[in-house]
């Protein structure tokens, strides 16, 4: 009964503080940041909405979501704060590849000619930073900011976690990093969000016991966790905002039953995402008589469909996709030695394996490795048509399955031969 009473307590303080800041922070006129929004679509023109990094897909900016994101900051009306902040209007022309020119039109005050539409289903939380953020700074200042505040927190976190943990947990953790190219994303305000509130959650969590000095606690933690990620994020990479707290925790707690830990962690935390997400639908509602709950309903069933360019994306077919496109790119020589290359890797990890109990005491670290394959099979048709950012969700897969073979192997076992 505690911890329902606490966690109904959050709902209702997050939902009052949630709808109280989106409603305040559009009362800051458009006057105000209409000269950072037009120095800012500039660069955004220059840069193209799609700027590839080395011409690697994977390493390609979302400049097109930046661009919405100040579209909808300078689109808002301040002399009508509750529709502005609960519908979230845009104005943009039916060719997508403009919206940095739109909005610079939007800041310009030339509407006539383009759409008007509302993108009400988020929460669109970060406007809570950006719109203030954009009175004093323009978007290649704040790609600086991000960069220094990510910058600190790193630092702040690998020195916790050598700290708290071990050594070998923190360089694992800067490893995950760099092999998901990190240094582009403090380049992308769409790609910081999960990553703030990921970084900043561990921080938290290793820095103030009252958070995690009973289940209560922990439970209610990440129920505010998922809230606050259903407010801040555009459903980039959340899944980080989950798994990456909760390996501190597990770590630094070591507590009993770790299975059992994790899947009621992992239910607090979407317990938390879903109801702040489906309460914005609710408060849109209340407060201006639109029905926003229609247009998430639609948008939840094409997110969670299975078809994709018309494909029905089974596993089945979603692996003769990718068989046929390995063949068609010459890719089967590299993709035999993948194979080969996995299997000895197993073979090498059996033989360093440091007992069945340790692989059973630490096999939580395989559950919350599967978060993220996981979510990408139930939102199949989003994971795939943005997997050019959504791949970086794999942080929490990648940095779990090292930390599982760290602390399930033994180095000197690989080279002990038997004696007989």
């Amino acid at each position: 009964m505690d911890l329902l009473k606490r966690i109904i307590i959050s709902y209702f303080a997050l939902l009052i503080l949630f709808t109280g800041l989106i409603i305040g922070v559009h009362t800051i006129p458009q006057s105000a940041i209409k000269e950072n929004v037009i120095t800012s679509t500039h660069t955004l023109q220059e840069e193209g909405l799609y700027k590839k990094f080395f011409n690697f897909k994977l390493f390609q900016m979302d400049n097109f979501t930046d661009a919405y994101m100040l579209n909808l900051a300078i689109s808002a009306d301040s002399k009508h704060p509750v529709e502005a902040g609960m519908m979230n209007y845009d104005y943009k022309s039916k060719n997508f590849m403009n919206l940095a020119y739109d909005t610079e039109k939007v800041a310009q005050g030339k509407t006539d000619n383009l759409d008007k539409s509302s993108y009400g289903r988020y929460w669109q939380g970060y406007q809570v930073i950006l719109r203030p953020l954009l009175t004093i700074f323009t978007y290649p200042q704040i790609r600086v900011l991000n960069y220094i505040i990510f910058t600190l927190l790193i630092i702040s976190i690998v020195w916790l976690l050598a700290q708290r943990i071990s050594t070998g947990t923190a360089v694992l953790f800067g490893s995950s990093l760099l092999l998901i190219n990190f240094p582009i994303v403090p380049y992308s305000m769409q790609f910081s969000t999960c990553f703030y509130i990921a970084f900043i959650s561990m921080i938290l969590l290793m820095k103030c016991p009252t958070l995690t000095k009973s289940n209560a606690n922990i439970l209610c933690s990440f129920f505010i966790i998922g809230g606050i990620t259903s407010y801040l994020d555009f459903l980039t990479t959340p899944q980080l905002t989950l798994g990456l707290p909760l390996i501190v925790y597990m770590l630094t707690k070591r507590p009993k039953n770790a299975w059992r830990t994790v899947i009621a962690i992992c239910i607090a935390w979407a317990l938390g995402y879903g109801l702040l997400w489906a309460s914005k639908w609710m408060m849109g509602y209340l407060l201006t008589g639109n029905n926003i709950l229609a247009d998430a309903m639609q948008s939840a069933e094409l997110r969670t469909s299975n078809q994709y360019k018309g494909m029905e994306m089974t596993i089945p077919n979603i692996l003769n996709f990718i068989w046929v496109n390995i063949e068609a790119k010459g890719l089967l020589p590299l993709f035999c030695a993948s194979i080969i290359g996995v299997l000895l890797c197993l073979g090498i990890y059996l033989k360093m394996l440091k007992s069945k109990q340790t692989f059973k005491e630490y096999s939580w670290l395989l559950l919350i490795a599967m978060i993220v394959p996981v979510w990408f099979l139930v939102l199949r048709n989003h994971s795939i048509q943005h997997g050019w950012f959504t791949w970086r969700a794999g942080l929490l897969s990648l940095f779990s399955l090292l930390l599982f073979i760290y602390y399930t192997t033994d180095k000197k076992k690989l080279f002990k031969t038997d004696k007989k």
